[in-house]
């Protein structure tokens, strides 16, 4: 009975919880904050030291698209703040390379728990690059680092936060902690007392050893760490008692995330070890309610590549709001590649513009107009929780206007138009800040040559066509005509401006 009336003490006390509002640097930027589960201002200690915590794989299998779209997403959040906030983050993350599951995969192929491990982490790195997502500043590995696990937790059982069970592991005891279910509410039947722990929501800080199985020595026992201590302690190694931002997919919200606050709080005696929490949504199949190795509906990386290219995978992530869930399925990254093509088209028209192949009228003041108005939308759309979709929406305004000028037929007087040069540069800056380039050939770094190539091929199709045209001969004409067609087959656009042509892919 006093058990039950403790526990809804508890409960009450917790939905009293409230976010503590930090001291510091107001980005301008507006985030969901799932403690108090509505918007809220930015504030970073420092905006010359954004501390930033990104929860990491757990290295025991070849990781999958579901992961590659929460790095992906989280990798333009902090671009977006690195280059359109000009906000210095730097990012840790953990690496798991001991666990049940590798334990599992390294008898499972005969191998070391330190090889598979190994092997994993390296095709996780390889992954990541493939998709040009930016490697955090600080790389911490849970067995490189167990000392320090290891003093986080006998500090907690020195504070009476945590017990040794009659299992010989430890536990959190979640009743040590007021403010638990702060990220999640908790439902009072899950704190009830189970077997050998005081609550079913007491979790393992440490787990005795079993036989065959690797182990490190500790005051309490021979054991391994427990997932959750993991990041609170090495996330405290770098950061301390206080952390800007602390992401990862929304499925850490709980337990994950929940109890690395909680230990961290009672450890450093705070209210609030993190001051933001960032969660990205699921990607699913579809047909699927979620990508997960558990439920064996997983895409690897490496196999989405052979179909997708990163830089199309990028912009249907960015299409999705990092928070939202995210359909893959043929038919969006085929809406995505559509979105990147519409940009590289528009680019490669301004650049034709410019250099002359296209002639037309430009009115200065319309588009001049376009360049502030879109300016203040994305400002607008990136300060309220990083809204790409809307950012991307903008961008399109700006294609279809601008497009609809270059292809007019109305004459010009010959001078070049700066402001569509100045417009077109926003668009290739705004994408660039997401990690998408469309001002840069898509070609293999041992196809060096290729523009080189293009460049006198286009010339030399150019003064063929230029001497059937005077010549009026048909067949000299068919024949620049099926070199165009044949292009097309291999990606390359050739188009024809008069007495000019251009080319692009």
């Amino acid at each position: 009975m006093f058990l039950k009336r403790k526990c809804i003490t508890s409960i009450l006390k917790r939905r009293n919880h409230g976010w503590i509002k930090p001291e510091g640097y107001d980005t301008g930027i507006k985030v969901f904050n799932c403690v108090t589960r509505d918007k809220q201002p930015l504030i970073v200690k420092n905006k010359n030291l954004v501390s930033w915590y990104t929860c990491g794989p757990t290295v025991y299998d070849s990781a999958h698209i579901g992961h590659a779209s929460c790095f992906l997403k989280l990798d333009v959040i902090q671009r977006i703040l690195k280059e359109y906030f000009n906000l210095n983050i730097v990012s840790v993350m953990n690496i798991t390379d001991v666990d049940d599951k590798i334990i599992a995969k390294s008898n499972e192929l005969k191998i070391s728990v330190q090889d598979v491990a190994k092997q994993f982490e390296k095709e996780f790195w390889q992954d990541l690059d493939s998709l040009n997502i930016n490697k955090p500043d600080c790389v911490l590995r849970v067995t490189e680092n167990m000392e320090i696990i290891k003093e986080f937790i006998r500090k907690l059982m020195d504070d009476q936060k945590a017990y040794k069970a009659t299992d010989n592991s430890v536990y959190f005891d979640v009743h040590a902690y007021e403010s638990y279910g702060k990220l999640q509410k908790i439902s009072e039947e899950s704190l009830e007392p189970v077997h050998f722990k005081k609550s079913n929501m007491d979790f393992a800080l440490w787990k005795a050893s079993k036989p065959n199985e690797i182990f490190w020595e500790s005051s309490w026992g021979t054991g391994r760490p427990g997932w959750h201590i993991e990041c609170s302690a090495l996330a405290s190694h770098v950061f301390g008692s206080e952390i800007d931002i602390h992401a990862g997919g929304i499925d850490l919200r709980f337990p994950h995330h929940e109890n690395e606050e909680a230990q961290s709080c009672c450890a450093h005696g705070k209210t609030q070890w993190v001051n933001y929490w960032l969660h990205t949504g699921h990607l699913h199949l579809k047909g699927c309610e979620k990508m997960s190795k558990s439920l064996k509906n997983t895409l690897s990386i490496s196999s989405m590549l052979q179909n997708t290219s990163a830089q199309v995978f990028r912009m249907a992530c960015v299409m999705s709001h990092y928070r939202s869930s995210m359909e893959f399925s043929p038919e969006f990254m085929t809406t995505a590649n559509n979105l990147l093509t519409s940009y590289i088209n528009f680019f490669d028209t301004c650049r034709n513009y410019s250099d002359g192949y296209i002639k037309a009228n430009i009115n200065n003041d319309v588009v001049n107009k376009l360049i502030t108005d879109t300016s203040d939308k994305i400002y607008q759309a990136l300060t309220d929780d990083f809204n790409t979709p809307l950012v991307l929406k903008a961008l399109s305004e700006v294609v279809t206007t601008i497009n609809s000028m270059l292809h007019s037929t109305q004459s010009d007087d010959g001078a070049r138009s700066v402001s569509i040069i100045t417009i077109s540069n926003l668009v290739v800056k705004t994408l660039s800040i997401f990690g998408i380039n469309i001002n840069k050939r898509d070609v293999n770094a041992s196809e060096n040559n290729f523009i080189e190539v293009m460049d006198i091929l286009n010339s030399f199709r150019q003064e063929i066509r230029q001497l059937g045209i005077s010549k009026r001969d048909q067949d000299i004409l068919k024949l620049c005509d099926n070199v165009r067609d044949n292009l097309k087959k291999c990606g390359i656009i050739v188009k024809d401006h008069g007495k000019l042509s251009s080319w692009s892919l």
